[in-house]
């Protein structure tokens, strides 16, 4: 088996195994351009066709686990093992958002991580509050970087291109408090500042929506989710948070499950 770095020619085999897995993701070729820009994008090819896929991408020192995904006729035949050998070929802290599939948080585990916490797939309406800034994706990206040091705004542009999104700053009095990005019915991002109110920030973000439902994915122990509970949101769907240090990434801010 031959892994490698996914050339143009591998989008319709990755698309295929993508959406044979339900995965939508593997299947944008906008979301795999992104990753193979800003990280690394693998294929593991056996008899000439894919046989399976993966991508990571640095955060800080962090090697994130953003796809991994093998054909389903040939699961069980070592090309998950081949993909994570290729790509945490060296040593440091890693994570990732595992499926329910009891197969893949087994393999994780035996590339050192380990569960932490849930990350939730949450819809619910908008919550009333005094509405964060809607702002260019570009402003809201510097702000993060003032916050937290992090340097996302190629991840920034990517969330940018999806029709109606803006960038979001939630002001506390003549502070930014928490900085992100939202389409027109999902909040992909919010990072909050250290020392802010994390169930605060959310809020504000949440009032901006004028849709009837909106759409994010929240840590378990973030502590807006009672509030959100609460307000008739509710939990479609889960993965599995899984690292190597258990504080790794922050359970206060909005995840995106594949960019983090």
């Amino acid at each position: 088996m031959d892994v490698r770095g996914a050339a143009d020619g591998d989008l319709p085999a990755i698309a295929r195994i993508a959406l044979a897995n339900d995965d939508g993701d593997g299947a944008d070729p906008r979301y795999v351009a992104h990753l193979r820009a800003h990280g690394r994008f693998l294929v593991a090819a056996a008899d000439g066709a894919a046989a399976g896929y993966c991508a990571v991408r640095c955060l800080d020192g962090l090697t994130l686990l953003c796809d991994l995904f093998v054909d389903p006729a040939r699961h069980g035949g070592g090309a998950g093992r081949r993909l994570l050998d290729a790509v945490f070929e060296a040593d440091g802290e890693r994570s990732t958002f595992a499926s329910r599939d009891p197969r893949a948080m087994s393999l994780y585990v035996r590339y050192g991580m380990v569960p932490r916490w849930p990350l939730l797939y949450l819809e619910g309406p908008p919550l009333a509050g005094t509405p964060a800034e809607r702002v260019p994706a570009a402003v809201a990206a510097a702000a993060e970087r003032e916050l937290n040091g992090r340097d996302r705004s190629a991840d920034y542009a990517f969330w940018a291109a999806t029709p109606g999104a803006t960038g979001l700053l939630v002001h506390d009095g003549d502070t930014v408090a928490a900085a992100g990005i939202a389409g027109p019915d999902r909040l992909f991002h919010l990072a909050t500042a250290d020392g802010a109110d994390p169930a605060a920030t959310l809020r504000a973000a949440l009032a901006t929506f004028t849709a009837a439902r909106v759409r994010l994915c929240l840590p378990g122990p973030h502590p807006a989710l009672p509030l959100l509970l609460d307000a008739r949101w509710r939990i479609e769907d889960a993965d599995q948070h899984m690292s190597s240090r258990p504080d790794l990434l922050s359970p206060a801010d909005v995840l995106s499950a594949s960019l983090a």
